[in-house]
């Protein structure tokens, strides 16, 4: 594997600054784990000098993501007691409350692909910590969901950034750097990929993307629109690696809405109760879809559902319209509701829930356990449903979701027995057909561990692709002649923060106990004065009274 590939002419000959004065580089901030995924960001710095030596720079982030911790593979042994992890920040932002700190690499905006926490939650995180956030980027969806984590985690709207709307066809300039969107497919609506034209070179970011074309929102990943956006050559392919592990046919939604129509054909009496992953718009608009062809009313109980759908319903979007039936969709909140419910007839009802993993407060998990006011879960009436995958980490949660179900006596399926979830990234022949279609100079594997990563870059390198592989804390130097590693003080160390989240007085008072990595080493002292003199993590409060 081409880890250094070689250093291009113009660096090697002593031009520091590239050709005629000119540097472009990626900065892998987060995503390139160790261990997880998560924590996705990266952040593009083009610099030119002038004539006169004067020299300027354009900073760009590109998503900035949370990463569940798990205390059996740490990112970094500093943060063993966290729940939540974020890249450092310290270099990129200005502090609100320290007119003397001034960052290395100030962020002049920020480009979000989609709205999903690992590449979009860490910025609520950010304004509580005291930075300031320069403008955000985002297709309409996505700036909905920005608004309701920013009012989630108790911030005034007048502590907002500036959030611009955008949509491919209309490319942003900042200074010399023009960033166009195109519309990918994924799991959630409005999902983009950039691609970004320097004087320096070009870089190509997909983000998270599948190329499945029965999406219900979308909008579908559309080829002739990705070949009028990346007309010129590109430098850099940055590569979600997700999937690159599986060699398979992808599941479509279209898969999923057959699977459903032949589950509600083959038990016509029964109540269907589906447990959707948070973020999974698509999957919900699936089951959306097949329930109104079958002439069913969907019910939906989930804290994370109501806040998509009402997102979708405030951007434009219904459910009707997408897709293209009238359907009957309540939330089961209220005392009527909840009789409706009960007094409906179960061929005639499908309930959304939130809990596929097992989470405690889940709604699904709250049925299991008789403890849900709304939705009581009866063996002769209701078939459940898991629409997605167990994800790494939560195993043991949802393993006692599954026992509790099967001990109730309440017929249970998952993808084992039909196909009832379309991957939310794109499986190997998906990422073949884009490096063929993006036609790169270079290839760097992204969104992934190590092992995922691997498996992208073999496979890139079997189809004849150049390819260079990264960690969190790497630089990447882009040029027209190739790419390498600029070796940072960063490189192999990657800052990053975690949290643990403390309960409050109440529900919606938490607190975090914050610590950063790598810890910065002591000097040698005795063992009373490091105990004394010891760096203590700090703390803070979401809901400051």
């Amino acid at each position: 594997m081409d880890n250094l590939p070689p250093v291009p002419p113009s660096a090697a000959n002593g031009d520091k600054d590239g050709n005629q004065g000119r540097s472009l580089h990626w900065h892998i901030l987060g995503g390139n784990n160790k261990h997880r995924i998560g924590m996705n960001s990266g952040l593009c710095s083009y610099s030119e000098t002038d004539s006169n030596g004067d020299k300027r720079s354009w900073n760009i982030l590109f998503d900035a993501g949370t990463m569940s911790s798990d205390p059996r593979n740490l990112e970094d042994p500093a943060l063993t007691d966290c729940d939540t992890v974020i890249p450092d920040y310290a270099n990129h932002f200005r502090r609100r409350d320290d007119a003397n700190h001034k960052p290395a690499q100030p962020v002049d905006a920020i480009f979000l692909t989609h709205n999903h926490s690992d590449h979009m939650n860490a910025l609520p995180m950010l304004l509580l910590m005291g930075y300031e956030l320069p403008k955000i980027y985002a297709t309409p969806y996505t700036a909905k969901r920005l608004e309701q984590e920013l009012s989630n985690a108790g911030l005034d709207p007048s502590e907002w950034p500036q959030i611009i709307t955008i949509a491919p066809g209309k490319p942003v300039q900042e200074g010399p750097v023009k960033v166009s969107a195109f519309w990918v497919s994924h799991s959630t609506p409005q999902s983009v990929g950039f691609f970004i034209e320097t004087p320096e070179g070009n870089m190509l970011n997909p983000g998270d993307f599948k190329l499945d074309q029965s999406v219900v929102w979308g909008p579908a990943f559309d080829e002739q629109q990705f070949q009028r956006i990346v007309n010129k050559p590109v430098d850099l392919l940055l590569l979600d690696s997700t999937g690159a592990d599986r060699d398979v046919v992808p599941t479509t939604e279209e898969d999923v809405r057959d699977a459903l129509r032949d589950l509600m054909e083959k038990y016509p009496g029964k109540r269907f109760v589906i447990a959707v992953m948070s973020g999974f718009e698509e999957n919900v608009a699936s089951v959306a879809k097949v329930a109104a062809e079958k002439g069913r009313t969907v019910w939906v109980s989930g804290w994370s559902h109501e806040q998509s759908l009402s997102a979708l319903q405030q951007t434009g979007l219904t459910l009707s319209d997408s897709i293209g039936e009238k359907v009957d969709v309540r939330v089961l909140s209220t005392p009527r509701s909840i009789r409706d419910l009960e007094e409906s007839r179960p061929r005639d009802s499908v309930v959304i829930v939130t809990g596929a993993q097992g989470s405690p407060g889940a709604a699904l998990t709250r049925a299991a356990d008789g403890h849900h006011p709304g939705l009581t879960l009866d063996p002769q009436r209701d078939i459940v449903l898991f629409c997605a995958p167990v994800i790494p980490g939560q195993e043991g949660q949802h393993a006692r979701l599954m026992a509790t179900l099967k001990n109730k006596g309440v017929k249970v399926l998952t993808r084992a027995d039909a196909p009832l979830y379309a991957q939310a990234h794109a499986r190997l022949p998906e990422l073949i057909e884009m490096a063929k279609m993006a036609k790169p100079k270079t290839v760097m594997p992204i969104h992934g561990d190590r092992k995922l990563r691997e498996s992208c870059a073999n496979a890139m390198e079997k189809m004849g692709q150049r390819v260079i592989s990264a960690d969190n804390g790497d630089a990447i130097r882009i040029t027209r002649d190739g790419c390498h590693s600029a070796e940072p003080e960063t490189k192999g160390a990657p800052k990053l923060v975690g949290f643990k989240t403390l309960q409050g007085a109440t529900w919606s008072d938490r607190h975090y106990l914050m610590k950063t990595a790598p810890q910065p080493k002591l000097p040698e002292q005795t063992q009373d004065a490091a105990n004394v003199n010891r760096r203590r993590p700090k703390i803070f409060n979401v809901n400051p009274k």
